[in-house]
């Protein structure tokens, strides 16, 4: 008799983790589940399928016992509160103090969740990893080479927050819904009994109580790194009144500034160093070039020459067309055809070849 493959699921409860668990099973896999304990402040815990819920809507380890329990599914389950919090929430505070906006997903994805679900499986003799990420693996035979795409599903292709993970990685990684649309992901889930134990999905990070980072930073930050008050200036450097720290504001913001103007305004930047905030009007967002650092190549070689790609500065932002430069510090600069809103300091830039992801970096000015 054929041994089946083994593969090591993150499990979350929500429906595509259950569908995922679904799919792998009637694939032939043996399939073990684990579920991460990572959060201990705001939503209790992490939806690793999806990277972000709502706390009135959370998972917990109940929830996925009942799933694990009818697909009859060994679970694991791992505390990895404390470096979580080290890693990942001390980073998010310390980007927001230097006025930056982080990506916690995309940080997680590479130094907590998949290296975690490796080691884990590594350690008891899985041969694959795997999770609900709407996201696709080639691998080309002839060059050893594992190529993160897309998935199918453009609305909910998650690729974006997979581009840092290297080939030990993906050489290890199942993607089940990769080639699914949501509408197919919920019928296979209602087929297979698995509807019911669907919760409601959101937008915010998961580490976050109501969305309100503010109240994280104030609670995190310690005494010597408490958030300075300065200023609010137009941009031609007139002073418009005073803010709170320029942790609590970010690119393209126009609502609590506590700013009375007579027009609407926006935040266009933010001068961590002189501890202003600039204030403009909607075109004042609009730019064409930043630059690249910490870059990570997925599918090709680092870039020397020019090239023309599609790049995206936002999950669920549409890719535009650029030209990649490089530069003597291993960094890049992009320039688009169009200008593009808010292209913010601290996200990720991740560039495409059509759906193959060819690499990524933070966005700098």
């Amino acid at each position: 008799m054929k041994k089946k493959k083994s593969v090591l699921l993150a499990m979350s409860g929500g429906i595509d983790s259950n569908t995922a668990a679904f799919l792998l099973k009637e694939n032939g896999y043996q399939v073990t589940g684990v579920y991460f304990h990572l959060v201990t402040d705001g939503c209790r815990d992490y939806d690793f399928g999806k990277g972000t819920h709502n706390k009135e809507y959370f998972y917990d380890s109940n929830t996925v016992r009942e799933v694990a329990d009818k697909l009859n599914i060994t679970l694991h389950e791992i505390d990895y509160r404390e470096a979580f919090s080290r890693i990942v929430i001390k980073d998010f505070v310390r980007k927001y103090q230097n006025g930056i906006t982080p990506n916690p997903c995309v940080l997680c994805n590479e130094k907590i969740k998949f290296p975690l679900l490796l080691k884990h499986a590594s350690n008891n003799g899985i041969s694959y990893i795997a999770s609900g990420h709407y996201a696709r693996i080639e691998h080309k035979t002839g060059q050893d080479r594992y190529i993160l795409k897309r998935g199918v599903d453009r609305k909910k292709d998650q690729s974006y927050f997979l581009y840092r993970l290297g080939y030990d990685i993906l050489s290890r990684s199942v993607f089940p819904l990769g080639d699914l649309t949501k509408k197919s992901v919920e019928k296979i889930a209602s087929n297979a009994g698995l509807k019911s134990l669907k919760i409601k999905e959101s937008q915010e990070i998961c580490f976050i109580t109501g969305n309100n980072y503010r109240e994280l930073i104030e609670q995190r930050a310690s005494q010597q790194d408490k958030n300075q008050p300065g200023y609010f200036v137009d941009t031609s450097g007139n002073i418009l009144g005073r803010h709170k720290g320029v942790a609590f504001y970010t690119i393209g913001q126009r609502r609590k500034t506590g700013l009375s103007l007579n027009s609407r305004k926006y935040i266009v930047e933010i001068n961590n160093k002189e501890n202003k905030i600039v204030i403009g009007d909607e075109a004042d967002l609009y730019k064409k070039e930043f630059k690249l650092v910490k870059v990570h190549y997925s599918s090709i070689a680092p870039i020397i020459h020019p090239m023309q790609l599609e790049v995206q500065i936002r999950y669920n932002t549409p890719p535009a067309k650029a030209t990649i430069f490089p530069d003597e510090n291993d960094n890049l600069r992009v320039i688009f055809e169009e200008p593009k809103r808010a292209i913010t300091p601290g996200q990720s830039a991740v560039f495409y070849d059509d759906d193959v992801v060819l690499g990524g970096g933070i966005i700098t000015i």
